[in-house]
């Protein structure tokens, strides 16, 4: 399997890109082996891919990992090279989301590295390219960094920019508007404000990046999530929830559409 697959990376009619760092579930086997018999992996960005099928085949810009984050972390810093324990801090993470030990024996410094080489620097360096293409047509590109969660109680969707600052207010406070009126209910960057990506590539003025984090019990069912691995939705909730988003990324691509002119 591919590290992670684009769609439509030579388009460019459309001033956006879309990614998706946590939809991945592959895991190789030279890695597999090494981790800790009938370990549970929670904390996926689960049917992700599935959920916004649409956006490629409406003609957005897509890139979409297919490696599950624990083997490396696109949505992590560099400097996150140190094994600390805390998975929101590490690139490539020695616990689960859970804090259940992955590997059996500690990975080294050098496999480490090579984690980073092999998975972590190649899915920037694409998103970069897509990134770059856009700009030599646009004046300004949007990113969005799209993810779920699994905590419950919370909000229906979390919109992250980094407080406003790698994207405008008026754009934030736009998409709010459209997933509220779908009745979602929208928490602005609380308890989420953007991983790495968001901020990392809203550094660019010309690009407005904003991260989307989605509940579980929005798309997949309506119910409390543990330390699990998921293996199917609930259709209804699920259809529902694809309805909305896509009807929502339809106002989202009018609203800049009108922007340009």
């Amino acid at each position: 399997m591919e590290n992670f697959t684009v769609y439509n990376g030579e388009v460019d009619e459309l001033p956006i890109v879309i990614d998706l760092p946590h939809s991945g579930t592959f895991i190789p086997e030279d890695i597999k082996s090494k981790m800790v018999p009938e370990l549970v992996c929670p904390n996926v960005d689960w049917f992700l891919p599935e959920l916004y099928d649409f956006l490629p085949q409406s003609g957005f810009t897509v890139l979409q990992n297919n490696l599950h984050r624990y083997i490396t972390d696109p949505n992590r810093d560099l400097s996150m090279t140190n094994v600390t324990g805390d998975y929101r801090y590490e690139i490539v993470y020695s616990q689960t989301t859970f804090g259940k030990q992955i590997y059996q024996t500690k990975l080294t410094a050098e496999e480490i590295e090579q984690r980073i080489d092999q998975y972590y620097r190649p899915y920037h360096a694409k998103l970069q390219e897509l990134i770059d293409h856009k700009l030599e047509k646009f004046g300004k590109v949007y990113l969005f960094d799209l993810h779920s969660f699994a905590e419950y109680p919370h909000e229906d969707v979390v919109l992250g920019n980094h407080f406003d600052t790698t994207s405008s207010v008026d754009f934030r406070e736009f998409l709010t508007k459209q997933f509220n009126q779908k009745g979602y209910t929208v928490s602005n960057n609380h308890p989420f404000s953007g991983g790495f990506i968001t901020p990392y590539y809203g550094e660019n003025k010309r690009v407005e990046s904003i991260q989307i984090e989605l509940a579980y019990h929005m798309y997949i069912e309506n119910r409390y999530f543990g330390e699990e691995e998921l293996s199917g939705v609930d259709v209804g909730t699920f259809t529902t929830a694809k309805n909305s988003l896509q009807s929502i990324f339809m106002e989202v691509l009018n609203y800049i559409l009108s922007e340009k002119k």
